[in-house]
């Protein structure tokens, strides 16, 4: 069981592991990102980014695994992309990180464009690139 869920949702879990590292790491140790900040709403650009590859590389796990993309992977794929938003957003909250219901909204919008684009995107990938 373990192995399979590995071996099909070894993105996905990387990617939230990369995400967990960026949205709880001391914000005095993140990097300096002083020429981005002019870009108005990047930090929300990179909340959008992060659940939408999130979300992409769920979906693609459950495509491998199933060999097909389900209702019930859509549905999955979704709720464990948004609780993982979610659950980030309010522990960042206790350990001194500021709670953002902005960038949940990012998070969401992230998940469900990448969710609605996951078919035209593996058709690309699969036939084109």
């Amino acid at each position: 069981m373990i192995l399979g869920i590995l071996k099909y949702h070894w993105r996905a879990i990387l990617w939230i592991i990369i995400i967990i590292f960026a949205c709880l790491m001391p914000g005095d140790k993140l990097p300096d990102v002083s020429f981005f900040s002019k870009i108005p709403y990047f930090d929300k650009i990179v909340h959008f980014a992060l659940y939408f590859i999130f979300a992409l590389f769920l979906m693609s796990g459950f495509s491998r695994q199933y060999g097909k993309t389900s209702a019930k992977a859509y549905i999955v794929s979704f709720i464990l992309a948004l609780l993982s938003g979610i659950v980030i957003e309010f522990v960042q909250e206790k350990i001194g990180r500021s709670y953002d219901m902005y960038d949940m909204i990012a998070n969401t919008v992230g998940i469900v464009v990448s969710l609605s684009l996951f078919n035209p995107i593996k058709w690309i990938l699969r036939n084109i690139l």
